[in-house]
């Protein structure tokens, strides 16, 4: 191969990869630009993103024993932000179905969240005997904040970051 010949291969070598450079510059720029920040997730997202938990939660113990992982107060906490996107009611009967926890267990659970001002509890109406429960606008925000950050730290995972 001549040196003529050679210079015009590495020549055209190099306008390929340049090329190549160029469309990785404007795809990494599109991709930079379309991240989502934790401001940009929606509320639906949110809560998308508890419904996934409390899934991944019921499908962990079909295959584990419940002891593993047993956070009465997370499902609670979880169920609670879901029901509200939903407009679900809830109240201590349901709550402590959901936890999958003994009656006292989440009985103290629930006065511990509520110490805690995460949760609020109202007198029913129309049942005084009956407890409606509803995440506290604390709880609301808190919830928020963990799910924005972990939805993040996902997508810095997937990504790469």
């Amino acid at each position: 191969m001549k040196n003529d010949d050679l210079i015009i291969l590495i020549a055209e070598l190099a306008e390929a990869l340049s090329g190549v450079a160029d469309e990785f510059n404007v795809r990494a720029a599109k991709a930079a630009r379309t991240m989502p920040t934790a401001n940009d997730l929606s509320d639906a997202a949110l809560v998308e993103r508890a419904r996934l938990l409390l899934d991944e939660r019921r499908i962990r113990r079909r295959f584990l024993p419940d002891e593993l992982f047993h956070e009465p107060a997370w499902d609670m906490l979880l169920a609670l932000f879901v029901a509200r996107d939903e407009r679900l009611p809830m109240n201590v009967k349901t709550l402590v179905r959901l936890s999958d926890a003994p009656t006292t267990t989440s009985q103290r659970w629930i006065e511990h969240l509520y110490q805690s001002k995460l949760i609020n509890r109202v007198t029913d109406t129309v049942d005084r005997r009956r407890l409606d429960i509803s995440l506290s606008q604390f709880g609301d925000q808190a919830m928020k904040a963990y799910l924005r950050a972990l939805k993040l730290n996902c997508l810095d995972y997937y990504v790469g970051a």
